[in-house]
């Protein structure tokens, strides 16, 4: 599978989740039952990360581990990643972009990502009959979208939501855009609306009895359809991320993205047909255990 094809799979469930919300700090007086979600990581983790990949009703998995350490700079830490072999389902775990490791600073800002050398993709690469400076071209593509999924994945879980108020029964609707179209070809970035609610007392993980997470759940749609005048191309989509945080510390435990799109076009006869695609990812993340000896760290 083209690993290109796998960067823009994950930039389509991706894309629009970086509009702006409301700091804390610009709404005031804080209202009476309001959540200000606090980044504060430990010093140290380890944590399992299951990945499941859903497309149309078929699934693959993943799984990773997660060590959190010291970073190259001063204040910096570093996110290491491992994967564990053997753990797809089917081929089509092969489609989603690996986790990377990387580099983020004591506020919480994404600071780089870190790709390991023998990655399928550069396995890929290898293989095929390209000469150096054809590789070198795609090679710097490849690492530029990886590090693109990798920034937008910390924003996801993280980097978006640090010192965010939000108030349970309340949605912050916002403008943004999202691409709305029949395939990758025929698209059009379009205005769209996203809607945020929180939803407090929640179980970070199903056997935990505390219930101290809080459920952030934000839903994009265009304000008008793809060609909304011609019956025989039009197209709708919609999309939802959900995030189960601690809001003391912002440490996930658990993201889900899905996308839904739905496309028109005109049989013979004339009568509307409608196409549905359905399209997510799901990562779960385990505190407190650890790997058995395998694999190798995601770093340079």
């Amino acid at each position: 599978m083209n690993p290109l094809f796998r960067s823009s799979l994950s930039a389509a469930l991706l894309t629009g989740m970086c509009a702006c919300v409301t700091s804390s700090a610009s709404r005031k007086p804080i209202p009476e039952g309001a959540v200000v979600l606090r980044f504060a990581w430990p010093e140290k983790l380890s944590a399992r990360v299951t990945h499941t990949l859903h497309i149309s009703g078929s699934q693959g998995l993943r799984t990773y581990w997660w060590s959190l350490w010291p970073g190259p700079e001063e204040g910096q830490r570093r996110l290491l990643v491992r994967a564990e072999a053997g753990t797809s389902q089917s081929a089509l775990s092969a489609m989603a972009d690996p986790e990377s490791s990387l580099i983020f600073d004591a506020q919480g800002d994404f600071v780089s990502h870190e790709t390991h050398e023998e990655s399928e993709s550069l396995g890929l690469l290898n293989a095929l009959p390209l000469s150096a400076e054809q590789a070198a071209g795609i090679r710097e593509q490849m690492e530029a979208a990886r590090e693109d999924v990798a920034r937008e994945r910390w924003m996801q879980r993280v980097g978006r939501w640090r010192d965010v108020m939000l108030v349970p029964g309340e949605t912050v609707r916002t403008r943004t855009r999202m691409w709305v179209g029949q395939n990758a070809f025929e698209r059009e970035e379009m205005e769209a609306e996203e809607r945020i609610t929180i939803e407090t007392g929640v179980a970070c993980s199903p056997d935990d009895p505390e219930k101290n997470c809080v459920r952030v759940l934000t839903v994009t749609e265009p304000l008008h359809a793809y060609r909304e005048s011609d019956p025989c191309e039009r197209a709708r989509a919609i999309k939802r991320f959900e995030l189960v945080t601690d809001p003391r510390t912002l440490l996930p435990y658990l993201t889900r993205s899905m996308r839904e799109d739905q496309m028109d076009s005109c049989r013979d006869d004339g009568t509307v047909h409608t196409r549905e695609m359905h399209q997510g990812e799901e990562f779960v993340f385990t505190y407190g255990v650890e790997p058995v000896p395998q694999g190798t760290y995601s770093r340079r």
